[in-house]
């Protein structure tokens, strides 16, 4: 069964870059993408990923806000109890 993964980053190129190098790495399975916290949120709870690669720095609602607002409303993944979250510094 292949990982399920969402990509959050404000800027195409990570993005892109990200996608780019977990493409070749197999198992993985790219879900989504989005550009924005508020977008994460919609998509996490849309897709339930088995992982989440998400930026902190990003306008309006980051990524810290993101785990914040996930928390607030007990949002819970489909195979576990927790989603793991990779969170990018930059």
């Amino acid at each position: 069964m292949a990982l399920t993964t969402l990509i959050v980053d404000d800027e195409q190129l990570a993005r892109d870059e990200l996608a780019f190098l977990l493409k070749s790495v197999e198992g993985v399975d790219i879900v989504a993408q989005g550009k924005n916290g508020v977008e994460a949120v919609s998509l996490i709870k849309e897709h339930e990923p088995d992982l989440v690669f998400l930026d902190v720095q990003m306008p309006g609602l980051d990524g810290f806000g993101v785990i914040k607002k996930l928390v607030a409303q007990k949002c819970r993944c489909r195979r576990s109890s927790s989603l793991p979250l990779s969170i990018n510094t930059r």
